[in-house]
């Protein structure tokens, strides 16, 4: 039996797919699992470096291998001889999911929010009644649809306890512990480290013992916050602090021209966000990670570079045109994040202002501002820890799903 997942970038990888797989193999040790990495705007590039090593996966094909099968019809060994299996849609573009779905000739099933390419997918696996309700009223049939959960609620998971997080990292419980979260991608980092550690200098100022954690993602590595530290501190629109990295009893620091130091957290990342007071991070799954400890968070949005913000379809493409392309594409973000009420995930489900989001063209005593107005107001957090659990759905969904899909499997398609 094979299962074919489709997959696109850092959030659905680890939110969704990772879950997912663990999920599978408690229900069928013997199902082969292959991990398909689409080319995608939002991608890392360490997709498939960090699929490979997940327990349980079998194979994982690349952007450049798929395309090779898409294009030239080139099968890969891992998808030679299926007769048995499914294909198992989780994130990005349904199109590859759907062809795939087609060129195999196995049923296919999405983990999504809204019902796209319907008529093409077999089953929908979805988050909630509510969205229940939204997808029958957009035409899918109530037994294509199966009310699994939230996969992200099993993909955060602690393997050590608080205190034996303050030990690990050498931290002191009675001070103030601030995570900042400036992305995956490596644009993100280079133009939202120097940010962050910024508007960290300025909170050191108002708070003499307080800690900073800097989270460093599983698709990023050392070498790219070292890179970052060489380069002449040209971010255009963008406040920025000079920084180096320091290595001290086998731990990395980031070390600002102020004397500020931020740990490099590489492991245990959810035992870090775990520890947190409060966590600074971009919108994306982050958000829905922290939520779903209960972090109070300040969600930095910055259009200070326009045409580095990814875009979906032909707004992409324009974006890589020799002349213009950059502005036409800032110009098209601009439009389009201002027709978005929320960007951060747990506003987007609950319908409200949850958390703060700072939006625009931002300066770091914006953002610090709204952070210290958060620590020096207890209530409002522990206000905010309530609110945001309830965006995040109960843990189970990983099994829920993987019953629909080995199901499936054995459908053909």
């Amino acid at each position: 039996m094979q299962v074919i997942m489709v997959t696109n970038s850092a959030g659905e990888l680890m939110g969704w797919a990772k879950p997912l797989i663990e999920g599978l193999k408690r229900k069928n040790q013997a199902a082969k699992i292959t991990v398909i990495i689409p080319p995608c705007q939002y991608a890392t590039g360490m997709e498939k470096e960090v699929a490979e090593k997940f327990s349980g996966v079998d194979s994982v094909l690349g952007p450049g291998r798929y395309l090779k099968y898409l294009f030239l019809g080139l099968k890969p060994s891992s998808l030679q001889g299926v007769k048995e299996g499914v294909v198992v849609f989780l994130g990005g573009d349904p199109f590859h999911a759907v062809f795939l779905s087609k060129r195999l000739r196995l049923p296919a099933v999405a983990y999504i929010e809204k019902p796209r390419w319907r008529r093409h997918f077999r089953k929908f696996m979805i988050l909630d009644e509510a969205t229940e309700q939204e997808f029958i009223a957009r035409g899918v049939e109530r037994e294509r649809i199966a009310v699994v959960g939230d996969l992200m609620a099993d993909a955060v998971r602690l393997k050590i306890s608080r205190k034996e997080t303050y030990s690990f990292w050498h931290l002191d419980p009675s001070q103030l512990i601030v995570s900042l979260l400036p992305g995956s991608r490596l644009v993100e980092l280079r133009f939202l480290t120097p940010f962050f550690l910024k508007v960290a200098e300025l909170l050191k100022e108002k708070f003499s013992q307080i800690q900073f954690l800097l989270i460093l993602s599983p698709f990023a590595k050392i070498k790219d916050l070292e890179s970052l530290s060489q380069r002449s501190l040209n971010h255009k629109g963008f406040e920025a602090t000079k920084f180096q990295v320091i290595q001290r009893n086998n731990q990395y620091r980031l070390k600002t021209s102020s004397g500020l130091e931020a740990l490099v957290v590489k492991t245990r990342h959810y035992e870090a966000m775990n520890i947190s007071d409060l966590a600074l991070t971009l919108p994306g799954t982050n958000t829905l990670e922290l939520a779903s400890l209960g972090i109070p968070m300040v969600v930095a949005a910055p259009f200070n570079r326009p045409e580095a913000i990814p875009l979906e379809g032909f707004a992409e493409l324009i974006g890589r045109l020799p002349l213009g392309g950059k502005l036409i594409k800032g110009w098209l973000a601009r439009r389009y994040v201002s027709q978005i009420e929320f960007t951060a995930l747990p506003n987007i489900r609950a319908k409200k202002r949850v958390v703060p989001e700072i939006r625009g063209i931002i300066k770091a005593r914006d953002v610090a501002g709204a952070i210290i107005d958060l620590l020096e107001d207890t209530s409002y957090r522990t206000q905010m820890k309530k609110e945001l659990t309830k965006t995040v759905g109960k843990r189970g969904a990983a099994d829920r799903a993987a019953e629909v899909v080995l199901r499936l499997a054995k459908v053909r398609g």
